[in-house]
């Protein structure tokens, strides 16, 4: 079964849509969007082997069996799963950086950061049903991981598991509030100080569904040089966005971009 078409004006629109979108708003579905998810869902279904999309604007694939979620498989194809931090790994992570993602969604963007890096890139995901996923996308970008199954938490945390929310459409699983979510799973937990002094990222990828508050210890080792974290202000809330930037910022970062809810920092 062939890959739905897309108009390229329907693209572009969603592009735009991103770059215009504040802080305290998550993406608004439009009935053309629940039309086009639709379609997916009959593609996704109807594949008997694996099937690959081909990013609009970066020279990036995803692999999609039966039983993916027709929802991602349509914003991969629009350009609007994980954008902003696409655009900005593109624009900002160099030759030999050594980048460390925590949160991997379907392995996307830590796929492309191997690109831009040309290293392989250390992999910190708790959800399970994620690791074939994420090794799938990888292998099918020509990109190679180290993955390591545990949810990232703060230094204050001391058990060696924790319990996770995991929801039906699985990007959006967070330790935050696990009993809103679908069902729930105890997976193991690494603290961020550990796993920087392990493998000594000079570039931090998080995004980990508001997981993100206390999160930071109270000294970044000297070898990281960007941070690019996805807040959730509208999950979290105004003044937890305020204290975590400016927790960043008295590390000795500075605030360079911001796009949708992804936030760039760099060392000064």
């Amino acid at each position: 079964m062939p890959v739905p078409s897309l108009e390229d004006s329907t693209i572009e629109k969603r592009r735009l849509r991103v770059s215009a979108r504040g802080l305290h708003q998550w993406p608004q579905e439009e009935p053309e969007d629940a039309f086009q998810i639709q379609r997916f869902q009959q593609w996704v279904n109807g594949l008997s082997d694996e099937g690959r999309l081909k990013h609009p604007f970066y020279s990036l694939v995803l692999p999609v069996r039966s039983g993916f979620s027709a929802r991602m498989a349509y914003y991969f194809a629009i350009g609007d799963y994980e954008q902003a931090d696409l655009q900005l790994i593109d624009a900002m992570i160099r030759p030999g950086d050594r980048v460390m993602e925590c949160g991997a969604g379907a392995g996307v963007t830590g796929s492309f950061a191997g690109m831009r890096s040309q290293q392989p890139v250390v992999i910190v995901e708790p959800n399970p049903a994620m690791y074939d996923q994420i090794r799938n996308t990888f292998a099918a970008n020509g990109q190679t991981l180290e993955l390591i199954e545990a949810a990232v938490v703060a230094d204050a945390y001391q058990a060696e598991h924790i319990e996770l929310g995991i929801y039906d459409e699985y990007w959006w699983s967070s330790a935050l509030t696990p009993a809103k979510a679908d069902r729930r799973l105890t997976v193991p937990a690494r603290s961020l100080s550990s796993l920087l002094g392990d493998h000594e990222p000079t570039v931090l990828v998080l995004d980990i569904e508001g997981g993100e508050c206390g999160l930071f210890p109270a000294e970044l080792p000297a070898c990281l040089r960007m941070i690019l974290i996805e807040i959730h202000t509208p999950d979290i809330g105004e003044l937890p966005t305020v204290e975590l930037v400016n927790l960043i910022q008295s590390q000795g970062f500075r605030l360079c971009r911001l796009l949708a809810q992804t936030w760039l920092f760099l060392r000064t």
